[in-house]
């Protein structure tokens, strides 16, 4: 049941009986027409009515609560819900009534703002307290959430009281006093004692003044300090205690010195101070009461109230309205009006405000039930009325076992039905219709406004953002609430008028309550506006409600000049505080101001950025560009420049200063002159180096080694320098410490100032100067060089060469970047375009730029042009002067190019040039596109190597297993291990730099963009182009077969097998050609006749002696003619063609098997007559197997002629020269033994790169010699030429080093002494030869031989030939021993011997 909310938590079970009694039925039943119990109604968010009382235990409040209460739920219909508070703080009713969830909590009120459970609070006393509290509330909304609806009709006054009979008493006495009147009580002249009780009549129902619960005690001094009554107080260490008579009677100084005083009592509750003795007692001391004060206790059934209604003439404090004392009818005594001076000082002589207790209510009551709200509103009360319902409720509370609550609706419900039918409260209950101004007719039904009457209708506040108007219709005058128009509002409920929103404010929609401020950027001029007018682009206001244009100013990143000017947008590279601050350039840009205008010609020009008097602007735009760097350019003013700089973007240094790392300039000095020493310093540094690099060449060779890991690991960190300042020059905003150590490296690249020597802004003059700075010390070391010619120690020119070309190649970077530096055009602010180093030039637009671009032309064609065209032509030699003895000698200028590299890298000195100058290039070719920069330099650092290797490194297992992701780790180019280690370091380390340092790029977002999406589509674009392509191109490959062999090696093994080696070696050391050997494609040997039909462009067959004769010769000759194969013939010198009878009968060469084999591969007798038959009827080449090697590679590169009969005409290197020959090869003059010499001379002189030598007559054989490679083969022994050459290489002291072919039979010991006796027969050989070459065979076959198998395959042969390489140990030791022992001319020969074959078995047994 509803009604039980009425009841409290401290309500005992007797009284919800009690209650229940009254609840029976209900109390306006027969006068009124109520609302049933199960018709009432939940308010709109579905609760009840919510009452907050704020005592629960008093009268005069839970009687107008009850009486709410009743009117509410019989006659409004709603349900209610009453929540008593027993003595609680009246400011929790505030919170309550916002909706917070904890009202009570001091703390911590949790007000989150949810709706309220409460809506209503009757009988709220006003204080400071209060009203802070309320205001805390009202401002946790706008508009507030509680409403104010005034006090209930009658005051609430304290003071003393007295009955009214002792009253009438005194007035009847022969000496009557008015003791109603304050100046009735004065004892200097008046007795009022005798009208009252004596003070022992009341002392045993009083409290001790120990026992008194006292204010502070500063209450008690204050009122010593205002009355100067010291004497009626005690002073003790406990503090301050009234001064009592009797122990119970507290004197007031009137009567203290009699005690003919009269009792005035008092009360104090239990935990409560004395209920306002200090106001007593004041009263007494200021107005000479002869007044005792005594104190009673107060709490229900207490003795204050005992003592006064059986006493009677007594005077006591107490308030109304109360029924307590009704039965002695009191009256206040009157004192002087309220003097709020006086009381504000605490001085209380005067009467005691009145409070009228107000009710307060949510806001939401107005939208929830405002009939309520009006109901609350006119709820007026008289003090009659008031006292009549308490004391109906009073005579019921012991009939309800003092359930106050109880009582009050039984006292609320006896004064209504007491009203009858002319019942005060009938006008309370609003009537439906007729309203009032500031009122307006409101639909209970529908809940809004409306504008007619109804039966729902009743009168209803306008609320905030309507005004009440006035309207007739044929019941009368009435009115309705209208809504505010648009630019008006009224924040008032009860309004009868809108106001207009002033300037600077709006309103943007009907019905406003308030008008909002003109946002910051808006202004409004006018009144009563809709909205706000935007200032200008760029411009803004400083604060709220601008109510003018001139309020708009510009907003940080715009400016103007002028108030009457729009704002522009702020340059990049400058920063624009806004409001009338002039613009100011950024660290690292310049700015100065253009197009200066005078617009009046009556106005002289003023300051550039200043106003005429008619206030119009003379003066923007600012032109920027962007400095070198922020240290140049400091921020600040614009034109601001470091210290000393001058010029366009502060880039040049005044006249006789010099720059430094800071930014500024200084006066040039000794040290500023540090460019010039530098170029002396390096003239002067080659000298040396040309000298030892000539003595390295020439002598210190044991030393080569350390000197040349020292400078090659020194090249590759100046490479690196190089690559890291080049990463310096890319458009990123580099930070220091980084900026500081990258600036340092400039002169690593050349980049160095010249403000000393040349005037300031002389661009030209410096960068023809530096493309001569090199010419200038080559010219230098040229003419030292020349100075060393006349001296004994004559430095080489290959030396001078060497020198210069190793630091060509070094800097090839740094001269690139200062050649292309003058193309590094960066894009400024202004749209202009100014070099990135020099950035006062501006490009392409000035004659000084323009005449540096023909000189940048040039330089381009002088250095790195000419130095990559040469480096690529001599990379493109490399190979074929590799096997000649003269391209030997070349080789030996440029060992700077190719020594640094592993011999089959020769080509990587190329690859790692191309790499520089690309690095080199990128700054300038991608100034315009920085985003690209970094991606390019990555790929370049990383990628750039990762060009297509030499067939055979596939086939290197060893590499494969070092190779890693760059091209630097899978080719392993350098010579020394250490020094790829420090490569791919320091590539690590640059990319790493590069990755760390692409945040800080200056990029344009919206060009990255469009720039990266171009990118992006292009590469959309072409993947399915090249899937394309791939697919058609695999599809035509399948539909057109290609030859996978150049050439097919038809050949005897026996009679041609090393031919056929040397044959394929000079191939590859001329042309590209993929030719066909036998031993090279052990795989394959099961189809070879299908690899000759169809992988085979043409068959070169090599007519030797059994070469028709050979079944499966004969068969790949058959099976090219079928096929229609070119047949290329290589005439050897002891081949004869058969005639045709042999022809006819050929197929008796062989047997039953083998023609049943070649059958079995579809070749017939018939197919290899008709082959040789056509075969005798091509032309050929002709080869005498005796030749000179140029003969013989001239004889090979005709039949590749004839191979590619478009191809060019290669011209046969010229042989080595045997007086230079460091290593010669013997054999004998037998033709495969010849073809293996030039095997072995052609791959030796490769790996060990020098010149080696087939020597083949005594003649051959020169001191200069260090080595002599024999190749023993079958027969060596017996030939006389062969024993000629080896007594030869004896007498010139030349290191046997023997290879045997697999022919050769090592002879017995008579073999030894036939040759010693000279009785072994040798033609040609001298008798007397016989005992020296015994010895000589004795030292050659001493010594162990190497295997060397010319008809293996190339894997086999090369691994045999770096065996016998590994023989001689470290070649450059070996030489100088060699040449040690040879020096050793006075020891005798055969010491001399010895020691030759003591050296070759020590490097013997090293190589193995």
């Amino acid at each position: 049941m509803l009604w039980l909310a009425t009841v409290g938590a401290h309500v005992p079970w007797t009284s919800i009986v009690a209650l229940t009694l009254v609840r029976g039925q209900d109390c306006l039943t027969g006068l009124v027409e109520v609302v049933p119990e199960e018709q009432r109604q939940l308010l709109a968010n579905e609760k009840p009515l919510g009452v907050w009382n704020v005592y629960g235990n008093k009268f005069q409040v839970d009687t107008p609560v009850a009486l709410l209460q009743i009117l509410v739920e019989e006659i409004l219909g709603y349900r209610v819900a009453v929540t008593p508070r027993y003595a609680g703080n009246m400011n929790h009713v505030y919170y309550a009534l916002a909706g917070c969830e904890e009202p009570e909590n001091e703390m911590n009120q949790s007000c989150t703002g949810k709706p309220s459970n409460f809506h209503v609070s009757l009988g709220l006393h006003v204080s400071n307290t209060s009203q802070i509290h309320m205001a805390r509330v009202q401002r946790l909304k706008i508009g507030g959430m509680l409403e104010d609806l005034g006090h209930m009709g009658t005051p609430s006054s304290t003071g003393l009281m007295i009955s009214r009979a002792t009253v009438q008493r005194a007035l009847e006495d022969d000496s009557p006093l008015f003791l109603d009147d304050w100046r009735s009580y004065d004892g200097r002249y008046h007795q009022p004692q005798r009208f009252f009780r004596r003070l022992e009549d009341l002392e045993g129902a009083l409290i001790s003044c120990d026992a008194w619960a006292m204010e502070p005690g500063e209450y008690l001094t204050r009122y010593a300090a205002l009355t100067g009554d010291f004497e009626g107080l005690r002073f003790t260490v406990d503090g301050v205690r009234p001064r009592c008579w009797r122990d119970v009677w507290w004197l007031a100084p009137a009567c203290r010195n009699s005690t003919d005083c009269f009792p005035c009592l008092t009360g104090s509750a239990s935990g409560y101070n004395v209920i306002l003795a200090e106001e007593v007692m004041q009263k007494a001391a200021f107005w000479h009461m002869p007044l005792a004060l005594g104190v009673a206790h107060y709490n229900g059934s207490s003795d204050f109230s005992s003592l006064v209604l059986s006493q009677r003439d007594v005077l006591f404090m107490f308030w109304e309205p109360s029924v307590e004392f009704q039965a002695v009818d009191p009256m206040f005594v009157r004192f002087p009006d309220f003097n709020e001076t006086q009381w504000a000082f605490n001085v209380m002589a005067s009467k005691r405000e009145a409070t009228w207790p107000i009710t307060v209510v949510s806001n939401e009551l107005a939208q929830l039930a405002p009939d309520v709200r009006v109901l609350l509103q006119r709820m007026l009360l008289s003090l009659e009325d008031l006292n009549q319902m308490l004391q109906f409720s009073y005579d019921s509370l012991e009939r309800f076992d003092r359930c106050f609550s109880c009582a009050a609706r039984s006292g609320a419900c006896q004064w209504l039905r007491a009203q009858g039918t002319d019942a005060i409260w009938k006008p309370w209950i609003p009537k439906k219709g007729a309203c009032f101004a500031g009122q307006g007719m409101y639909s209970i039904t529908e809940r809004r406004f409306v504008g007619s009457r109804g039966d729902d209708v009743i009168c209803v506040a306008c609320t905030a953002g309507r005004f009440s108007r006035l309207v007739q219709d044929e019941m009368g005058d009435t009115a309705d609430c209208r809504p505010c128009a648009k630019g008006y509002f009224q924040p008032s409920s009860s309004a009868v008028s809108c106001d207009p929103c002033p300037m600077g404010r709006f309103a943007a929609s009907a019905r406003s309550a308030y008008c909002e401020s003109c946002p910051i950027g808006t202004y409004q001029a006018k009144e009563a506006s809709s909205a706000c007018v935007d200032c200008p682009i760029g411009m803004t206001t400083w604060g709220l409600e601008a109510f003018s244009f001139f309020f708009c100013t510009c907003q940080e990143g715009w400016y103007r000049i002028g108030l009457e000017s729009n704002c522009s947008e702020c340059p990049a590279g400058m920063h624009c505080p806004g409001e009338a601050f002039l613009p100011q350039q950024k660290a690292g840009f310049w700015a100065y101001t253009t197009n200066l205008i005078q617009r009046d010609p009556n106005v002289a020009v003023v300051s550039v950025g200043s106003l005429g008097s008619s206030g119009v602007l003379y003066g923007p735009p600012y032109s920027v560009y962007q400095c070198r760097n922020e240290l140049q350019c400091p921020a600040g003013e614009v034109m601001t420049c470091a210290k000393n700089r001058i010029g366009q973007a502060c880039g040049s240094c005044m006249k006789g200063h010099s720059a430094q790392f800071d930014g500024t300039c200084k006066i040039c000095d000794g040290e500023s002159l540090w460019p010039v020493f530098l170029m002396l310093f390096v003239s002067l540094a080659l000298l040396p180096l040309i000298v030892a690099a000539g003595l390295i060449m020439t002598k210190a060779r044991r030393t080569a080694l350390s000197v040349f890991m020292v400078s090659l690991i020194f090249g590759q960190i100046v490479v690196c320098l190089q690559g890291l300042d080049a990463i310096y020059q890319l458009d990123l905003t580099w930070k220091d410490p980084a900026k500081a150590i990258l600036a340092a490296l400039a002169v690593f690249n050349l980049d160095l100032e010249f403000s000393c020597l040349l005037p300031p802004q002389s661009y030209t003059v410096e960068y023809v100067l530096k493309l001569l700075a090199y010419p200038a010390v080559v010219f230098i070391t040229f003419l030292a060089w020349l100075s060393t010619r006349c001296s004994k120690h004559a430095v080489p020119f290959n030396a001078f060469v060497n020198v210069h070309g190793l630091f060509v190649v070094a800097l090839l970077t740094a001269l690139s970047l200062t050649v292309v530096r003058p193309l590094q055009c960066r894009s400024n602010p202004n749209g202009l375009f100014t070099v990135s180093s020099r950035p006062d030039l501006t490009c392409w637009e000035t004659e000084e730029h323009q005449t540096l671009v023909v000189f940048v032309s040039i330089g381009i064609l002088a250095y790195p042009v000419t130095i990559l065209s040469c480096i690529a032509y001599l990379t493109r030699k490399y190979p074929i002067w590799l096997r000649s003895g003269g391209g030997i000698k070349v080789m030996e200028r440029y060992r700077f190019l190719f020594a640094r590299f592993r011999p089959e890298r020769y080509y990587f000195g190329l690859i790692l040039s191309v790499h520089n100058l690309t690095v080199a290039v990128i700054p300038a070719a991608l100034v315009a596109f920085p985003a690209l920069q970094v991606g390019i330099m990555g790929c370049v650092i990383c990628d750039l190597d990762h060009l297509t290797t030499p067939p055979q490194i596939g086939r290197d297992r060893r590499l494969l297993h070092r190779s890693k992701l760059v091209a630097q780790i899978l080719l392993w180019p350098w010579r020394m291990d250490l020094a790829n280690y420090n490569d791919a370091a320091l590539s690590a380390g640059l990319m790493t730099i590069l990755l760390l340092a692409s945040p800080l790029l200056n990029i344009d977002q919206g060009q990255t963009r469009q720039s990266v999406a171009v990118l992006l589509s292009c590469v959309m674009i072409l993947l399915p182009l090249v899937a394309i392509f791939i697919a058609f191109a695999v599809v035509l490959a399948r539909l057109r077969p290609q030859s996978k062999f150049g050439a097919f090696l038809c050949h005897h093994k026996a009679g041609a097998g090393a031919l056929c080696r040397f044959f394929k070696l000079v191939a590859k050391k001329y042309v590209n050609i993929n030719l066909f050997l036998d031993s090279d494609e052990l795989d394959d040997l099961a189809r070879i006749f299908d690899i000759v039909k169809a992988d085979t462009r043409s068959l070169v067959v090599v007519l030797t002696s059994e070469l028709l004769h050979r079944m499966w010769c004969a068969g790949e000759i058959a099976t090219a003619h079928k096929h229609q194969i070119p047949i290329i013939p290589l005439y050897c010198d002891d081949f004869g063609f058969p005639d045709a009878s042999c022809i006819a009968t050929m197929e008796s060469v062989w047997s039953e098997e083998q023609r049943g084999t070649l059958v079995s591969h579809g070749i017939s007798m018939e197919d290899i007559k008709a082959a040789y038959r056509s075969l005798r009827t091509l032309p050929g080449v002709d080869l005498k197997r005796r030749w000179s090697l140029e003969a013989q590679e001239d004889a090979v590169l005709q039949v590749l002629t004839a191979v590619y009969e478009r191809g060019p005409r290669v011209e046969v290197a010229t042989a080595p020269s045997v007086k230079s020959a460091k290593v010669l090869v013997c054999v004998t003059e037998e033709a495969e033994a010849i073809s293996a010499g030039f095997i072995l001379q052609q791959m030796v002189q490769t790996k060990l790169q020098t010149v080696t030598f087939l020597a083949r007559t005594p003649e051959d054989v020169f001191e200069s010699a260090s080595f002599a490679l024999v190749i023993l083969s079958k027969g060596i022994l017996e030939d006389c030429g062969f024993a000629q050459i080896l007594l030869a290489i004896r007498r010139a002291s030349v290191a046997l080093v023997p290879v045997n072919d697999g022919s050769f039979d090592f002879p017995g010991l008579e073999f030894y002494q036939q040759v010693q006796e000279g009785n072994l027969v040798i033609p040609g050989l001298a008798p007397n030869q016989g005992p020296p070459l015994a010895r000589a065979f004795q030292a050659l076959l001493s010594i162990l031989a190497l295997p060397m198998t010319p008809h293996a395959s190339i894997g086999i042969l090369e691994r045999q030939v770096d065996q016998i390489c590994q023989r001689f140990g470290n070649w450059d030791d070996v030489v100088e021993r060699s040449s040690s022992v040879k020096s050793s001319s006075r020891r005798p020969m055969s010491e001399l011997e010895d020691a030759m074959e003591e050296e070759m078995k020590v490097i013997g047994g090293a190589g193995c």
